[in-house]
């Protein structure tokens, strides 16, 4: 899509269908990305599972495209609160004053898709909903379109939150499995207790990464973040203090994206070679556990590393930093100059509780 003349792209309403991992974390991570982009964007109203915005239509798509917990971005057509009508009166209602002469605009082919967040609403049948809805669509077009479940040319979603429907327009969709194949245990390179794609590529979304300008990972290991600051089209570095490390992260972004931009060296993340010209850093350093901290408590380990982050980024750069919850992330970053601007709690596995820290100098 062309994504030039940000400003002066026409905003609408959107609505974002986002994963339920997190109640914050997947709202941060849309957000993050339009401001990485500078796209203008207003937000209305953030519920369970769902993000009202008021953007341009090339805003939503690379902000759903890339966030890896958006399942899907949605111009709002209609919306209401007001939900206690049969099925074929909800049905009238939402398509009563909708122009879908406008919307299909020659296209020939639609399907309607209802989805729910949790159990909202579940007096409603999905199946009996979309049916109801293709058919009054059907009616208005006068028969010149018809139903598609394999490759419509438009797809119209219905949404019921907590306390209102939402319906419109699909722009862009997440492809189920999308980050299947590059889960750790399938690159090239594994080793274990590495970041799953998604987690990834939201810590890469939460530092406000862009194509305009380098992502660091101080503490690369084998390369998952990094790998997906590639597939979105950012340059990267990749530093380890491990060859291995180094040489596994090669062999990963090799495989998945060749010829992109990337470096990748040995380097100690207590000495790292830069000063004041990074914007952006994600990373996930050593726990401690399973992995090698060469000796170094974690505590100390981010103290230095702090101190090296403060001084090689720029004035509002973006630290994003996963770690153990046990950890004082804040305490720590209070002490080199960075104001605390997400600080957020996610449960992985029974063992394993992780702290997400967003942190932007001053």
């Amino acid at each position: 899509m062309d994504f030039s003349n940000k400003s002066s792209k026409t905003l609408n309403p959107y609505f974002f269908h986002l994963s339920g991992i997190h109640p914050e974390l997947p709202v941060f991570e849309v957000l993050s990305v339009l401001e990485s982009e500078y796209y203008s964007h207003e937000i209305l109203k953030k519920s369970t599972q769902c993000l009202v915005l008021k953007c341009s239509k090339e805003g939503a798509y690379l902000a759903a495209d890339r966030a890896a917990y958006c399942k899907r971005a949605v111009r709002i057509h209609y919306k209401t609160e007001e939900i206690e009508d049969t099925v074929l009166k909800l049905a009238k209602k939402i398509t009563q004053e909708i122009d879908f002469e406008d919307i299909m605009n020659n296209h020939k082919s639609f399907l309607v898709r209802v989805y729910r967040v949790g159990k909202a609403y579940s007096e409603y049948d999905s199946m009996d909903l979309e049916v109801a809805i293709g058919k009054k669509i059907w009616d208005k077009m006068n028969g010149a379109c018809e139903v598609d479940t394999k490759n419509p040319d438009i797809t119209f979603v219905l949404l019921f939150t907590q306390d209102e429907l939402l319906f419109g327009e699909e722009v862009y969709a997440r492809k189920k499995g999308s980050f299947e194949s590059r889960r750790a245990d399938r690159r090239p390179y594994f080793k274990p207790g590495t970041l799953e794609p998604r987690f990834a590529r939201m810590m890469v979304n939460l530092s406000k990464a862009s194509t305009q300008s380098f992502l660091l990972d101080p503490f690369c290991g084998p390369g998952g973040i990094i790998l997906e600051g590639v597939l979105m089209n950012c340059s990267v570095v990749g530093l380890d203090i491990d060859k291995r490390m180094v040489k596994g992260s090669i062999r990963n972004l090799a495989h998945y994206k060749p010829n992109s931009q990337y470096h990748v060296f040995v380097s100690d993340a207590r000495k790292l070679p830069f000063h004041n010209n990074v914007k952006s850093i994600a990373t996930d350093p050593p726990y401690g556990r399973a992995t090698s901290t060469y000796g170094k408590e974690v505590e100390d380990l981010l103290d230095q590393f702090f101190s090296e982050a403060s001084n090689a980024l720029v004035k509002g750069g973006t630290l994003a930093i996963g770690m153990l919850d046990e950890i004082p992330l804040e305490e720590i970053a209070k002490d080199y100059d960075f104001h605390l601007s997400i600080f957020e709690k996610i449960y992985i596995h029974k063992s394993l509780t992780r702290r997400v820290g967003v942190f932007v100098k001053k």
